[in-house]
């Protein structure tokens, strides 16, 4: 069974269709470039405006000119990293909140909410007197502030889960381990991919950021660069590559295995009905 690719409630009597939905979405995007060629060629300021003629070639380098493009790929390197450990910390320290009662409150009620107020700012100047101006102080900065993104999200499906389905596996067996690997982990894949997805979009914003701190590589350095020798055409090619990056990765990786996760949850919600009713 595919999977689909649009939710049943945008679609349906009474709802504009997929192809006007799509229509009103890629018009709007069409009417801004038109927008930004027609600014440009009225002689609008570089610096509102920059030829697009110049933004879409420097763009196109940041991507294939092995000069520039190290700076994307160096950047792209620093959030998948610090993606990775948020959601594996954000989603292990959640789940020793639910099943060690002796540091919930510590974790869910103390160390969350200081982690989701502490600012940005904050974390990066820290990271810069604790490691230096290097790799590690961005992912570093990066990881502080998706954290709590994980931690919350995670949480908010831990306390969904399914008691009778894991009380059921606790008669199966007394392997903690086994039983959230098989009853645990699978129930929380759509809010782990949940958190994959809104974190990999963070963590580009907070990148960028800790990259401007300091650093002599990456997107960030690039756009400061720019903003040092006024080349508005060099930051609005850097905007441009990181939007593409976001966009190309929700709609490729993680809206499809959003979908697929939440598909798989309701198969599994659908298997332990049919169960009860068997009973």
């Amino acid at each position: 069974m595919p999977v689909s690719a649009t939710p049943a409630w945008a679609v349906g009597p009474g709802r504009p269709s997929l192809r006007a939905q799509r229509l009103v979405a890629d018009g709007a995007l069409a009417l801004i470039a038109v927008g930004w060629i027609l600014a440009s060629g009225a002689g609008a300021p570089s610096d509102i405006a920059p030829d697009p003629a110049r933004v879409i070639p420097l763009a196109v380098q940041l991507v294939v000119d092995p000069a520039l493009a190290q700076h994307t790929y160096v950047s792209l390197a620093r959030v998948v990293v610090a993606v990775a450990i948020a959601v594996v910390a954000g989603t292990g320290l959640m789940i020793a909140a639910r099943f060690v009662r002796l540091t919930r409150i510590l974790l869910a009620q103390r160390l969350l909410p200081v982690l989701n107020a502490f600012p940005t700012v904050g974390w990066a100047l820290l990271a810069v007197f604790w490691f230096g101006v290097n790799d590690v102080a961005v992912v570093f900065v990066v990881v502080a502030i998706l954290l709590p993104f994980t931690m919350a999200n995670v949480w908010a499906g831990l306390l969904t889960l399914d008691e009778e389905v894991y009380e059921m596996g606790r008669s199966f067996t007394r392997d903690r381990l086994r039983r959230l690997r098989l009853i645990v982990l699978p129930q929380l894949l759509p809010d782990i991919v949940s958190s994959l997805r809104i974190s990999y979009g963070v963590g580009w914003k907070v990148g960028i950021v800790a990259e401007v701190f300091g650093v002599t590589s990456g997107l960030g350095y690039l756009m400061s660069y720019a903003r040092t020798v006024f080349d508005t055409a060099l930051l609005y090619a850097a905007i441009l590559v990181i939007v593409l990056l976001v966009f190309v990765a929700d709609g490729l990786v993680f809206a499809r295995l959003e979908r697929l996760v939440t598909r798989h949850r309701a198969d599994a919600a659908a298997t332990t009905f049919a169960l009860e009713v068997a009973r």
